[in-house]
């Protein structure tokens, strides 16, 4: 696919015209890179991985993967090389495989077991009265956050990507459940780019490097543990009790 690339990007929310949440923002992200993007609430951390979907479009600059101007790239087609697993599960009252196939009818059962694998959910699939037809109940009630939060991670796997979104996808879960989705995580990033927006510090700990947004820019970036030494942003964030760190 190649890097993803924000090239002077600047962005307000349109009932927000006057407030400036990105300003000229540059990013580079390597093509099977893992990034972070952190910063305090309301800094526009969650707004880069908006406009990585086109739920948005800059007021000003460019987005492209590769040779590739967002702006310019099918929506669909975007929809189904870029994979996106949000703070909330949003699953549906179905069975188990029709949530994992929601949106991509062309899976198999063979696609669907392989993507609840990599998941690390197929076992757990197994253990269920019905297996991979159970009902999970309106808005996922019948089983836990960390499995309704490793089955999305399953319906983003079984897509084609080669771009991982997971905007503060562990921030509602308790720590043994977030240490079993990071594990999830920890293998499904291989082979892809992988873009993480959170506060959480396992989180940043496992990624190649932390982008800190600061006031709609990015002020700093690299290793959780030069961006301590360096004691600017980052630091200070941390210090301030900005980070969750179990």
């Amino acid at each position: 696919m190649g890097p993803v690339t924000l090239n002077d990007v600047s962005f307000s929310y349109p009932e927000r015209s006057d407030v400036s949440v990105l300003k000229n923002v540059n990013i580079e992200i390597a093509d099977g890179e893992c990034v972070a993007i952190v910063g305090a609430s309301g800094s526009g951390k969650s707004t880069v991985a908006a406009l990585l979907q086109r739920l948005y479009e800059p007021n000003s600059g460019t987005i492209s993967i590769g040779l590739n101007d967002l702006h310019a790239t099918d929506v669909e087609h975007l929809r189904d090389h870029v994979s996106v697993v949000s703070q909330n599960p949003n699953l549906f009252d179905a069975t188990i495989t029709e949530n994992i196939t929601y949106g991509n009818k062309v899976l198999s059962d063979v696609d669907v077991r392989r993507a609840a694998k990599a998941a690390n959910v197929h076992d757990f699939i197994m253990t269920l009265p019905q297996g991979y037809d159970t009902m999970v109940g309106e808005n996922a009630s019948l089983i836990s956050g960390g499995q309704a939060q490793r089955l999305q991670i399953a319906r983003a796997l079984a897509r084609p990507s080669k771009i991982l979104i997971l905007d503060e996808c562990t921030s509602a879960l308790d720590p043994s459940n977030q240490a079993a989705v990071l594990e999830t995580v920890r293998h499904a990033k291989v082979g892809r780019t992988t873009v993480m927006v959170t506060h959480k510090l396992p989180v940043m700990r496992m990624c190649d490097r932390i982008l800190v947004i600061h006031d709609g820019e990015v002020a700093e970036h690299g290793t959780y543990e030069d961006l301590m030494e360096r004691k600017g942003v980052f630091a200070t964030l941390a210090s301030g009790g900005e980070w969750v760190a179990e």
